[in-house]
């Protein structure tokens, strides 16, 4: 006989629960959470709980721990177990997944995805270094693309061709936060989330970066990744009009923050050592107020793209093929 204490109410457990999924968002992505402002309450709270089991998921591996590689892919792969029995069962008493996996259930939210994003997780127990972009531009997929598939079922979507720009926009974020992190990543993490071919072919070296040595070859190098990312961020930007009115503003909000911190890294001449490059509250403000002005004036350019490519629906030349949206179907 299935018994239901009479203290038990799910109604008041979501309290909690939606509260930390918010406080996450608020302490962990600043510029994400501003962006979210431009929504309805009701959709916020679908944004957070989708945010919060991400850096929920992201934190078992990246927050500062004492256990080993080996016991943390074993706690990835008991949060795979549970996401899984919650997802087939509908429910969850994890305070996260309790509130993900009805957003997951409510916005048709495939389960691939989210087991995606904690193979990339898992990905970065193991991996110091990338010999190649496409290895990188892979975990980039894993850790914020698959991210920005979730958050566009959230959104909502006029047309599925929204998918492969949320997949770049995630690439995008994911390579600014590499570059914005070059120097912390080094020293606290011993990790370098740069492509060591293109490091050779600029003559630019491991050392340089533990040695914290700025010259002319890893300005031209920085200036390479800076462009490579500004050109993610032109290309996805493409795709917001696609989305429902709700998702484009937040949307926009968050690349036109974000490529806020490329041009940190352009004001400091590229030196990514003199200084974290981050973003004022002052000037988020700022950016965001240019944005919603734009946004409400269609005859005005949209803030965060310059001029347009020849081919708009191409990627940045020389890019691999973004992987395959039909795959989530």
């Amino acid at each position: 006989m299935n018994m239901t204490s009479p203290n038990a109410d799910a109604s008041l457990e979501r309290i909690p629960s939606l509260a930390y999924a918010r406080l996450l968002t608020k302490t962990f992505s600043k510029s994400f959470y501003m962006a979210t402002q431009f929504m309805s309450p009701s959709r916020k709270e679908d944004v957070y709980a989708v945010y919060a089991f991400c850096r929920y998921t992201d934190n078992i591996v990246d927050a500062p721990r004492s256990r080993s590689n080996d016991a943390l892919k074993t706690e990835l792969n008991e949060w795979r177990r549970e996401l899984r029995a919650a997802y087939a069962s509908g429910e969850s008493r994890h305070p996260v997944l309790g509130m993900f996996v009805p957003v997951m259930r409510k916005h048709d939210i495939p389960l691939q995805l989210p087991l995606e994003l904690i193979d990339g997780v898992e990905m970065d127990l193991f991996y110091d270094r990338y010999d190649r972009f496409a290895q990188l531009r892979n975990f980039c997929y894993h850790v914020a693309s698959v991210v920005g598939l979730m958050m566009t079922y959230v959104f909502g979507y006029k047309d599925r061709a929204a998918f492969p720009y949320a997949e770049a926009l995630g690439i995008a974020m994911q390579l600014t936060n590499i570059l914005r992190d070059i120097d912390e990543d080094w020293r606290m993490r011993g990790k370098v989330y740069l492509p060591m071919e293109e490091l050779a072919e600029y003559g630019v070296t491991v050392e340089q970066i533990a040695e914290r040595r700025f010259d002319d070859a890893m300005r031209r190098f920085i200036r390479a990744q800076v462009e490579r990312a500004h050109q993610y961020f032109e290309y996805a930007d493409q795709g917001i009009p696609l989305l429902h009115r709700e998702g484009q503003a937040a949307v926009r909000a968050a690349s036109s923050l974000y490529r806020e911190i490329l041009r940190e890294i352009e004001r400091a001449d590229y030196n990514i050592f003199t200084r974290r490059p981050v973003v004022s509250t002052r000037r988020k403000l700022a950016v965001l107020a240019r944005m919603m002005l734009s946004f409400r004036l269609p005859g005005m350019k949209r803030m965060g793209s310059t001029a347009q490519s020849d081919n708009p629906s191409s990627m940045p030349p020389g890019e691999p093929t973004l992987p395959p949206v039909s795959s989530i179907d």
